[in-house]
């Protein structure tokens, strides 16, 4: 099962009114992080059904060295090792690994990495 999304930000929440879930219709007081209305059930439903969307992943740290999937790029996790303004390379499996789109500009002892 797909670990919970942590939304506990509150940007998260709207307190002046609900608006319609995108993703079942429903009014909701939840905001993804680009502000769309959704519900945190939804969005966690939508993650886990979507395996195939641009992914985002914490932060390797001296007490959590291996990286872990923090959700899609549409609905991510606030989790304490995701900081949006670190970006850290880290080396992964071949089979871990996205699919190559192109390695322009990419230094040789840097091919193999992507941003977490």
């Amino acid at each position: 099962m797909d670990p919970l999304l942590d939304w506990g930000d509150a940007s998260h929440f709207d307190p002046t009114r609900n608006r319609t879930c995108h993703l079942c219709g429903k009014p909701t007081p939840m905001r993804s992080h680009a502000g769309e209305p959704a519900h945190k059930v939804c969005a966690e439903m939508w993650n886990a059904n979507h395996p195939d969307e641009a992914r985002r992943y914490t932060v390797p740290t001296k007490a959590r060295p291996v990286q872990h999937d923090a959700g899609t790029w549409r609905f991510h996790d606030d989790g304490p090792v995701t900081d949006k303004r670190v970006l850290a390379l880290s080396r992964v499996a071949a089979t871990d690994s996205p699919p190559a789109v192109v390695d322009i500009g990419v230094e040789r002892e840097q091919r193999g990495l992507f941003a977490a």
